[in-house]
């Protein structure tokens, strides 16, 4: 072993090399703080999404259109594919035709599934005076029959266009809380307690609680 060779270190970054005694005449450096961190970890992590799962549909067009992202697969050694296949090959026709039954609604004469969300209904502004004045004497002369519902759709409107343009008398209102009296009285002990819970719960969110 050779003694001489210089040392790759300083002896002063090697404490084990020097009595205890001297620990405290000579200022030993203090470990180094490693460069990971959670911000520069939080910063790494930060990767950009694969442009095969960012959708190019305009947002206003979402929910009009199904997304196809199929999981990735390896390829399989029986498919050619059409760039290698020689110009008369008959293959060719044959992947021509599974390509054509790989979207059905590509063509023109299939139409789109359903949406998958309710589209609200679009509002609508034609009642006049006489249609408020007629909505507000049927629901006078017989609550019972011309109820919330049945005006909507008499007149093509809301339940909640009823409902602010007038109100039920007060026999039908004093019948309806001693229906919904006796409904409760119906009620078992887990039920009530989940209703009860409810209703303290709304009054917490009121309270911002």
């Amino acid at each position: 072993m050779n003694l001489a060779a210089p040392l790759k270190r300083p002896p002063v970054s090697l404490p084990f090399l020097y009595p205890s005694i001297l620990h405290r005449v000579i200022p030993i450096p203090a470990d180094r703080r490693h460069q990971s961190s959670a911000r520069r970890t939080t910063k790494r992590l930060r990767v950009k999404p694969d442009p095969s799962l960012v959708s190019s549909i305009p947002p206003e067009q979402l929910r009009d259109h199904v997304i196809f992202n199929p999981p990735s697969s390896s390829s399989q050694p029986y498919h050619t594919p059409l760039a290698f296949l020689p110009p008369g090959d008959p293959r060719r026709s044959l992947l021509a035709k599974s390509h054509e039954h790989e979207n059905p609604y590509a063509q023109p004469d299939k139409r789109l599934p359903p949406p998958a969300f309710k589209i609200p209904p679009e509002k609508k502004y034609h009642l006049k005076e006489d249609d408020i004045r007629a909505i507000r004497k049927l629901r006078m002369e017989d609550p019972f029959t011309w109820s919330r519902r049945k005006l909507a759709q008499l007149f093509d409107c809301s339940e909640w266009f009823i409902s602010s343009v007038c109100n039920a008398p007060y026999e039908r209102t004093n019948q309806y809380e001693r229906e919904m009296e006796d409904h409760r009285a119906r009620w078992g002990k887990r039920r009530r307690h989940a209703r009860e819970d409810r209703q303290k719960r709304r009054e917490m969110w009121g309270r911002d609680e």
